[in-house]
């Protein structure tokens, strides 16, 4: 080797094994900080129901859906990884003919960034059918908390997410999850929102109240006096 390229190589050398130290470091931090935020969730009371705001102000309301099939999934606007082609392949399953009474419910993990006015224009630019595909926001900790007690999905943090769209069928139940920016997976997910939007919908009786137990008063007698006749 040239002894004018030694220092260059050197060089080269310590800047991979600091780029590599400085990876290794983030991986220990993202997989810490991500557990924290396991343990906190884990700390709170489930949710059965939730709650959040549409693009266009209205509410969005789980328990409304009832008895409809829909598909839910986390992104924000200003995401430079996956989000755009997670979108554009709901933007492509949401026109499915064999999937048309499908729902979709895009929820932002950035409610800060995603404002109303700012989801209505993403919905805008995916020329998204306001019947069938709700963007939503609400508080942080109520998205995170949604992802993991209601989706069962987790994996959601500030400006993080991963690409799975959790299907939710009539009943209220979790139908499956697919990955949404994989095209084999998606095929599967179909599949099975076909086979939840083929199902009939028995909505769940409420319990009926204990029926009061009433004790009989017993009656008084009234005796006749000694030696009456």
């Amino acid at each position: 080797m040239n002894n004018s390229a030694l220092p260059y190589w050197l060089a080269l050398a310590v800047v991979l094994a600091a780029s590599y130290g400085g990876f290794k470091v983030y991986q220990v931090e993202r997989n810490r900080r991500e557990a924290a935020i396991a343990a906190e969730e884990l700390s709170l009371p489930p949710i059965t129901d939730f709650e959040l705001t549409k693009s266009d102000g209205t509410p969005f309301r789980s328990a409304d859906m009832k008895g409809k099939v829909w598909i839910a999934s986390f992104f924000f606007s200003t995401c430079p990884g996956s989000c755009t082609r997670l979108n554009q392949n709901i933007k492509y399953l949401s026109s499915l003919d064999e999937i048309a009474d499908a729902d979709w419910v895009s929820i932002t993990v950035d409610p800060a960034t995603d404002t109303l006015p700012v989801l209505a224009a993403k919905a805008k630019e995916l020329n998204a059918d306001p019947e069938r595909w709700y963007f939503c926001r609400g508080e942080f900790d109520d998205v995170r908390r949604i992802a993991h007690d209601y989706m069962k999905v987790g994996g959601v943090s500030l400006k993080g997410h991963n690409d799975f769209a959790v299907i939710i069928d009539k009943q209220g139940e979790i139908a499956g999850m697919f990955n949404a920016v994989s095209t084999n997976d998606s095929k599967k997910g179909v599949e099975v929102i076909k086979r939840a939007l083929a199902e009939e919908y028995v909505p769940k009786k409420e319990k009926a109240p204990p029926t009061p137990v009433i004790e009989a008063k017993q009656e008084e007698v009234a005796l006749a006096p000694e030696g009456a006749k």
